[in-house]
């Protein structure tokens, strides 16, 4: 929810967190505000869409063109894509966009996404549900430089993860499955407003402290920064079972393991 940088090394590989995507201390208005300016920008944007519809239709009465205007060059910032009742559908914009994550219609602040131009998804409830990001450039280290497409489990983390992350350590590509828990993100964001630190804390580990109260790998295809390629399935406990690995200099490697990380055959 994502997205897809949060949560990960510079490999592009998910880090281990206890925490969701929602932190303490989250600096988000509140709901009551959010939803009574949502509310009333829905209705100013039906009422100005009826008279826009009628102003085209006495128009085209009067033998007036009400043909759609062509631009050569359009430069925005931020474009938000709506229904026709101003539902927020889509966002595509610059690094700026990245700080809020729209959500059961209304934008809440993101904890901790880094800040990168793209694309963001929303499904037809308001909330994020996935999307597409990319940045880079030369730092004094060498070259940071990646993209993702991702797309989400409803209400929660990404579930299908594509991308790329090149860094000095290396280059790496993958295609990534993943299993997410079922609580909703956006229950623990309107549970934990308005708390201290310490309480909405307190909150969070209700939630992940469950049992599969956190997002597990099931399968990653990748080429990694060593120059290795491998495909690698996880059980329902996100444990590795079967490794599949061409090095970049070397023989392939067959390898399956048990639930207690010994192999079992090799080939």
């Amino acid at each position: 929810m994502g997205r897809p940088l949060i949560g990960m090394s510079k490999h592009g590989q998910r880090q281990k967190s206890a925490l969701p995507l929602v932190l303490p201390g989250c600096n988000m208005c509140s709901m009551s505000e959010l939803d009574d300016t949502l509310v009333a920008a829905r209705e100013a944007y039906d009422a100005a869409t009826r008279a826009l519809r009628l102003a085209e239709e006495a128009a085209g009465q009067a033998g007036a063109s009400t043909r759609a205007s062509f631009l050569d060059v359009l430069t925005v910032k931020r474009i938000n894509v709506v229904e026709n009742d101003g539902t927020l559908r889509m966002v595509i914009g610059n690094s700026a966009h990245s700080r809020t994550m729209p959500m059961r219609g209304r934008h809440v602040q993101h904890p901790g996404r880094a800040e990168t131009a793209g694309i963001l998804f929303v499904n037809d409830e308001g909330t994020e549900c996935g999307g597409l990001q990319f940045g880079g450039g030369r730092t004094p280290d060498g070259v940071e430089h990646g993209g993702y497409l991702t797309f989400d489990d409803y209400e929660q983390n990404e579930s299908f993860r594509f991308g790329l992350a090149q860094d000095a350590g290396g280059s790496t590509k993958f295609l990534e499955f993943s299993d997410q828990p079922e609580w909703s993100i956006a229950d623990l964001v309107e549970e934990i407003e308005g708390l201290d630190p310490e309480e909405a804390a307190q909150v969070q580990h209700r939630y992940i402290d469950r049992e599969h109260g956190v997002g597990r790998s099931r399968m990653r295809l990748a080429r990694e920064a060593d120059g290795s390629v491998g495909l690698v399935l996880r059980d329902g406990a996100g444990r590795e079972r079967l490794r599949l690995v061409v090095p970049e200099d070397g023989d392939a490697v067959v390898e399956v393991v048990d639930a207690h990380g010994n192999s079992r055959s090799l080939l």
